[in-house]
């Protein structure tokens, strides 16, 4: 005997209307029994049945609860079927109908999960009809009933992140690749109409068809506590115009303006984002990370007022490009950082533009609560941001590699430069301000090495410091500290006011003083004018590393002073044993490199050689050049090749070479979110395919090729060097 709240062909009829009578007879024959298959919250039925060609028709039943209907949809185009209609339908049982206590299974037989006892049946299903195409072979609904009844089960015991997360996986695979960065912005047209159904809202969107958009939008439409009482979708061609009945969660009608206009914002939006997909490195991420965080802006009333600036094209298309490209983007920014990704990413103008040091230090002070100098909280929640906007830019294709890195190089000596002012202010406060034994004021300056002493920085940079004062002495306060002691505190400082958000972006690196990790954190300069000179301790490596040295804040004066201690003890005109580095590159490219993976830095080849062989001409070329001596790599190849220390060859491979690796680092950077695995992935891996599409190759092969190329250049460099 069939349960009291059992569904006739007549009373389903009944309830759904001319709309669900119009459906094949045979059809709506067999749906009373897929209905009395849903007996608790994880249940799904279905059928399918063909139409001729590769079209079929698909039934889903299933219990109506918020998410639901976005998975049954979302499974359809995971499994790379399109949808060419669909009638959704929300039907109810008759007054729920209490299930009995669980009989024990048979001896040796397990029991099947049921609900607790006093549970009922689900009270509304959702029924839905779609004719697909694309099955090919294929039974469509035997093809999505595994993913979507895991799907289910996730979204029945409370993790609906998880279960949207499971279909997109699948929807990712399917998205169109390779389209030009380019692509138009189709129309869209969103009607609202709360007048002309007497219990529900209408909302009709019309224009191209995009692959996920049914997926997202009635995700959305469930984070809004909104719910499809009923909903046509209609695609002929590329062309689509969806209709949706919806009501409260509670099946009140929707009028009030501010819902009513939420609801149209978030169908421009959706619709859109859809669009953009296929231009992102990694569509499904891009897919996933933007779920994420309609989610997070869903559920909070008060982030909803951000929306209708996110349906900004230009806002969409740098929001895509960012979500396809970083996942630690996503998790500094997006998540833990809501407050400030809509600031960066809905002014156009301040994206559009390289703010240049002077502009940069009037913005950290126009966020200072009273104007004046920053503490650190607000230094570092500007310097969060400023890198955020500042990586949108070069993401989104607003920068070139090189001005990308002189931005992050401008902001890294803003940042600096005010730690190092905020350390000075507080200490003096203590101690007083460090003066010479004459009296006079002791001054100091804090230069820059490696990369960021070339203002050559890049995605997940650390910060090579060497901190240097005039000389010794004590300070003027009520509790006297000698300089060194002053200054030992005062690196500490600047160290602990600039907060890394991750290892090694941002972090300060100040291993290259004077005795590394064993000496002082900051040095005199008389220390520096015996450790580095002919007979002083300062190994050839160091001699190497002070090639790039550059003055980034303090007495402008003592920073020239460093740069004249610099060329004397650099560009000497001292031998330099080629031999001894090329000992040391050899243990590097096999110390730091795991057997078997290939570095972008590290292995033969690697980045490292082309830097090693122009700070290696430098050295030997600046004893009588003074034009080679610049602490930036690419003007140093410019200036070697301009006084013929470089070849006609080398001129133009060298430059090019030393740019592409820099691009493919930086890009294996941004993917992880690490500043030192830059492991380049297996040829034929997702992530390889992944890392062509982001750095525009066409296809992995190119971009393995391309790497080949340049790593072999790099490696034959060396054969170019004397070796005495």
């Amino acid at each position: 005997m069939p349960p009291p709240d059992a569904l006739d062909a007549d009373s389903i009829t009944t309830q759904l209307g001319p709309a669900y009578e119009a459906l094949d007879g045979a059809e709506r024959a067999r749906h009373p029994g897929l209905t009395e298959l849903i007996a608790t919250a994880t249940d799904i039925a279905g059928e399918s049945r063909p139409l001729g060609g590769d079209a079929h028709a698909v039934t889903v039943v299933a219990p109506d609860i918020p998410g639901a209907l976005s998975l049954i949809a979302g499974s359809l185009t995971a499994q790379g079927f399109d949808i060419e209609t669909a009638d959704l339908f929300t039907v109810r049982r008759a007054a729920p109908v209490r299930r009995p206590p669980p009989r024990p299974g048979r001896p040796g037989m397990p029991r099947r999960p049921l609900q607790p006892r006093g549970s009922s049946r689900p009270s509304r299903l959702l029924l839905d009809r779609f004719v697909v195409r694309g099955a090919g072979d294929r039974d469509p609904w035997e093809a999505i009933r595994p993913g979507l009844a895991e799907a289910f089960a996730l979204l029945a015991g409370g993790d609906a992140e998880a279960a949207h997360t499971s279909i997109i996986e699948g929807i990712g695979r399917t998205l169109p690749r390779g389209q030009a960065p380019a692509r138009p912005m189709y129309p869209i047209a969103v009607d609202v109409d709360a007048s002309s159904d007497p219990a529900a809202t209408v909302l009709t969107i019309a224009g191209v068809d995009e692959r996920g958009f049914l997926f997202e939008f009635t995700n959305a439409l469930a984070l809004l506590e909104v719910s499809v009482q009923r909903a046509e979708v209609r695609t002929e061609g590329r062309e689509s115009r969806d209709t949706f009945w919806v009501t409260t969660r509670d099946g009140s009608k929707l009028e009030d303006p501010m819902r009513l206009e939420e609801l149209r914002v978030v169908a421009v939006l959706m619709r859109q984002f859809t669009q953009l997909l296929p231009l992102a490195p990694d569509p499904t991420q891009a897919l996933r990370q933007f779920s994420a965080l309609a989610r997070s802006m869903l559920a909070f009333r008060e982030r909803r007022d951000s929306l209708a600036a996110l349906a900004d094209e230009r806002v969409l298309e740098t929001l895509a490009a960012a979500l396809g490209v970083s996942r630690y983007l996503w998790e500094d920014f997006l998540r833990f950082q809501h407050e400030n990704l809509f600031p960066v990413l809905t002014d156009l103008p301040a994206l559009d533009a390289a703010r240049p040091p002077p502009e940069l230090r009037e913005a950290l002070r126009a966020a200072s609560p009273d104007g004046g100098p920053p503490d650190a909280a607000t230094l570092n929640a500007f310097k969060d941001r400023e890198l955020f906007r500042i990586d949108l830019r070069h993401i989104s294709g607003r920068t070139g590699f090189a001005d990308f890195s002189r931005e992050l190089s401008d902001l890294a000596e803003v940042v600096v430069g005010e730690a190092a002012a905020l350390t000075e202010r507080a200490l003096e406060e203590g101690h007083g301000a460090p003066r010479l034994t004459s009296g006079a004021p002791c001054r100091w300056a804090i230069v820059a090495l490696g990369k960021f002493g070339g203002r050559e920085i890049g995605f997940a940079s650390d910060l090579e410091l060497l901190t240097v004062y005039e000389g010794e002495g004590t300070s003027d306060g009520a509790e006297s500290i000698p300089n060194a002691a002053w200054f030992e505190q005062f690196v500490r400082g600047v160290r602990d006011a600039i907060r890394a958000p991750r290892e090694g972006i941002f972090e300060l690196d100040l291993r290259l003083r004077p005795h590394g990790d064993g000496g002082s954190l900051a040095n005199s300069i008389e220390q520096c004018r015996s450790y580095y000179s002919e007979g002083g301790a300062a190994l050839q490596f160091e001699r190497m590393a002070l090639v790039r040295l550059r003055p980034v804040a303090g007495d402008a004066d003592l920073g020239r002073t460093i740069e004249a201690l610099r060329d004397s003890f650099v560009y000497s005109g001292a031998p330099f044993d080629v031999g001894e580095l090329q000992h040391l590159r050899e243990r590097q490219a096999t110390e730091l490199v795991t057997r078997g993976e290939r570095n972008a830095k590290h292995s033969r080849g690697g980045l490292v050689d082309i830097e090693y062989y122009v700070q290696v001409l430098q050295i030997i070329a600046g004893a009588t050049e003074p034009s080679v001596r610049t602490p930036s790599t690419v003007d140093a190849i410019a200036a070697l090749a301009a006084t013929g220390h470089l070849g006609y060859d080398d001129a133009a491979k060298l430059p090019e070479a030393y740019a592409f690796l820099r691009r493919l680092i930086g890009a294996l950077r941004v993917v992880r979110g690490n500043a030192h695995d830059l492991t380049i992935p297996p040829i034929g891996s997702r992530e390889f395919e992944y890392l062509s599409r982001r750095l525009y190759y066409e296809t992995p092969e190119a971009l393995a090729a391309a790497i080949d190329v340049r790593m072999e250049y790099a490696a034959s460099l060396w054969s170019q060097l004397p070796v005495e």
